[in-house]
């Protein structure tokens, strides 16, 4: 039996692990633990990172928000700790596009078989009985026969797009159709050209101004309520400052005004787009900035060597228009309580 060591970043210090744990997982940047804690104390229900130790050390760890019934769209996290009556919101830290569980062993179920075997007992028997459900998201398809049991509310979700390295900017935009590749071709072309629009990728972003203007792409696509959180100066400020986060910023110069950004969190295997927003052309935008973006993403992908790059959810057949392509997730509910009779390994 694992022991499980359920964390909180708002009161706990880094373990001395955590470093090499992280590295040893791959977690991207929003897994450092800086960054864990500015979020958690922006967050609307507990967020708990949960270490699985096994004789050598650790074995596994899982992300997940505690929600419980005084959980509220517009109310903050309460100053105590996780615990009493609720359930469990398996998902990495603030994004959508990757599991948000890691162990070192492959268990042919993409880890679900551990989260069902370890993490779920372990966590219950840390916090108390009355963790009486989890919702485990971004679970893979050969996960299925283990979930698709009596009792429990499996769902296909919004597939992850993922856009491989093809070469330069150039290289892929001949592998995209023609009507598409016509139209990005004028696009690039016209902002490239623009010496109201700059372009830079890499250097300081002030994280006030990111903030105010990554809530702008928030507004546009609030459709859950409790997580995704929203953008906070402070949860900013930590991930901005990683070595491993790169930022593809776009200014107008004659005053510095930020008019769109994308935040890119670096993996040797499949990095993550994970924040892009833009100005309203009403609000003084340019037209076109998102499309413009998929560009500089080659661009980057052929510089850093790179093979492919997360996409995450929503716009399914745009991104597939932009030679995006796609891995089928699903998400699953499970009542927790009398976990033998539910047949949990």
């Amino acid at each position: 039996m694992s022991a499980v060591e359920v964390l909180d970043a708002r009161f706990d210090a880094e373990p001395d692990h955590w470093p090499e744990l992280t590295a040893r997982a791959g977690l991207r940047a929003d897994w450092s633990w800086p960054v864990l804690a500015a979020q958690a104390w922006a967050a609307r229900v507990p967020q708990l990172v949960t270490v699985l130790h096994g004789s050598e050390g650790p074995t596994g760890v899982v992300a997940s928000g505690f929600v419980g019934p005084t959980t509220r769209r517009h109310r903050f996290v309460g100053p105590r700790r996780a615990g009493g009556l609720g359930g469990l919101d398996v998902r990495a830290p603030g994004t959508s596009a990757v599991p948000g569980w890691w162990f070192d062993t492959d268990d042919g179920h993409g880890g679900v078989h551990r989260l069902l075997a370890e993490f779920l007992p372990g966590i219950r028997r840390e916090l108390g009985a009355g963790v009486c459900a989890a919702l485990l998201r971004q679970v893979p398809e050969e996960a299925l026969p283990l979930l698709e049991k009596r009792g429990r509310l499996v769902r296909k979700t919004e597939p992850l797009a993922h856009l491989r390295a093809v070469g330069d900017r150039d290289a892929w935009l001949a592998t995209l159709p023609r009507k598409r590749r016509q139209h990005l071709r004028r696009l690039f072309d016209t902002i490239d050209d623009d010496p109201t629009t700059t372009v830079r990728t890499g250097g300081a972003v002030d994280p006030t101004r990111a903030a105010e203007l990554l809530r702008v792409n928030l507004e546009t696509h609030r459709d859950v309520p409790i997580i995704p959180l929203p953008q906070f100066t402070g949860q900013l400020t930590a991930l901005l400052a990683r070595p491993d986060v790169f930022t593809i910023a776009y200014t107008d110069p004659r005053d510095d005004t930020l008019l769109a950004l994308g935040v890119l969190l670096d993996h040797p295997e499949l990095p993550l787009a994970r924040h892009w927003s833009a100005l309203p052309e009403d609000e003084g935008g340019r037209p076109g900035l998102y499309f413009h973006f998929y560009g500089e993403l080659m661009r980057w992908l052929h510089d850093t060597g790179r093979p492919r790059v997360s996409l995450g959810k929503k716009m399914v057949d745009l991104k597939r228009s932009m030679g995006a392509e796609f891995t089928d997730q699903y998400a699953a509910a499970l009542p927790l309580v009398g976990l033998a009779l539910l047949g949990l390994p």
